[in-house]
């Protein structure tokens, strides 16, 4: 029977049918065949409403709003202009500009594919303009934008912390030092590998223009600022954070900034509806197949199996790893979490893994997973910023992939790297 499960969700994937179907209908054919009673049936649609009925999710809607409302408004331009203002003169100062400006508007949003679009459209093609190598360029963009679901707030802690009942704040602020780590290793090897390139270099910006650039920028500089000082000083949930980063972010693109007017809030709207209705459609299809795992016992299973090889944690986060690396090559991050947590959630309690520390090991694994062909996502979204072929952009992302590769198993092995802000 689980071959069949496996066999059967694996089947409609192959088919081209979208993941949220493909996981509810393989759930609804196990059903048939291991209860076939009416009275299951008609308890899916309650199962599959009470796996997205949590107060904790609609901070998903909020922050993908947020991200909408600022690009529509169009008020990126200005966080890139006040760090340009300071670095864009140095040698591959642009390269710095590009991680910076990536990491704060991760620190505003949650999603990689909005900020890699928000960043890259703006500051690729003007990288590529002023003589940085193309491929360099496309690399490090694929690369940064993982950054959105590593450095807080980010979509994906969200739901993990839904699904393995693990305090969202402080997965938040476990992923902080993480994501220093990859955004200075970035800055690194973006310095390094344009050190021999010929760039055209802009000239140095005046102090009047550095204070005009930073006076236009503020506002949104404050933005993650202000969200992070109310998460961590108990002024408000996560959950409210997301909820004022969207008026926050409606406030100043429409009366500091002047680009937000209702064509284009509509616009913002149906966007930000669009993804959050994917990601629940994931959640509630995963809470059918989830029952048909637990029916069929192969957590528990799993589980005694692990134990009973005496392996040690460190064994089994590598393992985890190499499934998570294999799965993001096919599936999205959502539902690589909710096919793989109710198997791997279990076994890591049992091993005395800290289900804050396997959070922040698995969300580094999956920027990976943006990365990897045929699915990766952030290939796909710099192929058609450039028109370039994605094997092209693959190519570039290598150097900037490796430093992503040292950060994961920094943490992995030094929990302390992910633990010393929650501690």
């Amino acid at each position: 029977m689980e071959v069949i499960a496996i066999a059967s969700l694996f089947v409609l994937l192959l088919i081209g049918l979208p993941i949220a179907f493909a996981l509810s209908l393989a759930g609804l054919f196990m059903l048939y065949l291991l209860v076939n009673n009416p009275k299951v049936y008609s308890a899916v649609p309650q199962m599959m409403f009470d796996s997205v009925d949590s107060f904790l999710l609609t901070s998903i809607p909020f922050f993908l709003l947020a991200s909408e409302l600022l690009i529509v408004a169009g008020v990126i331009q200005y966080l890139i202009k006040g760090i340009d203002s300071l670095i864009g003169h140095w040698r591959g100062g642009l390269f710095t500009v590009s991680v910076l400006a990536t990491a704060f508007f991760a620190a505003i949003t949650g999603s990689s594919s909005a900020t890699l679009v928000a960043i890259g459209s703006v500051l690729i093609p003007e990288m590529i303009r002023k003589g940085y190598n193309p491929k360099h360029v496309m690399g490090i963009f694929a690369v940064a934008g993982g950054l959105g679901i590593v450095i807080p707030p980010s979509i994906p802690m969200i739901v993990y912390g839904s699904v393995a009942e693990v305090s969202v704040g402080k997965l938040f602020m476990a992923g902080f030092v993480p994501g220093a780590l990859i955004a200075i290793g970035l800055i690194i090897m973006g310095l390094f590998v344009t050190s021999k390139e010929k760039i055209q270099l802009p000239s140095k910006a005046n102090w009047t223009e550095r204070r005009t650039a930073l006076k236009n920028s503020i506002w949104i500089v404050l933005m993650p600022l202000f969200i992070a000082i109310g998460i961590y000083g108990g002024f408000f949930t996560p959950t409210e954070a997301a909820a004022v980063s969207a008026v926050y972010a409606f406030l100043i693109g429409h009366f500091v900034y002047g680009g937000l007017n209702l064509a284009r809030f509509w616009e913002a709207t149906r966007k930000s509806v669009e993804s959050t209705s994917m990601i629940l459609l994931i959640i509630a299809g995963a809470s059918v197949f989830g029952f048909v795992l637990s029916l069929l016992q192969i957590p528990q299973t799993l589980t005694n199996a692990v134990v009973g090889l005496n392996m040690t944690p460190y064994t089994f986060l590598l393992m985890v790893n190499l499934l998570l690396l294999v799965l993001g090559c096919f599936l999205d991050i959502t539902s690589i979490l909710l096919l793989t947590a109710p198997i791997i959630i279990p076994i890591m309690n049992q091993l005395g893994i800290d289900p804050v520390h396997f959070g922040i090991i698995f969300v580094l694994n999956m920027e990976l997973a943006l990365l990897t062909p045929p699915l990766g996502m952030n290939l796909f979204i710099v192929s058609n910023i450039t028109n370039q072929p994605i094997e092209t952009v693959l190519r570039g992302s290598i150097p900037f992939s490796s430093v992503m590769v040292i950060v994961l198993l920094a943490v992995i092995f030094i929990p302390y790297l992910s633990l010393m802000l929650v501690r």
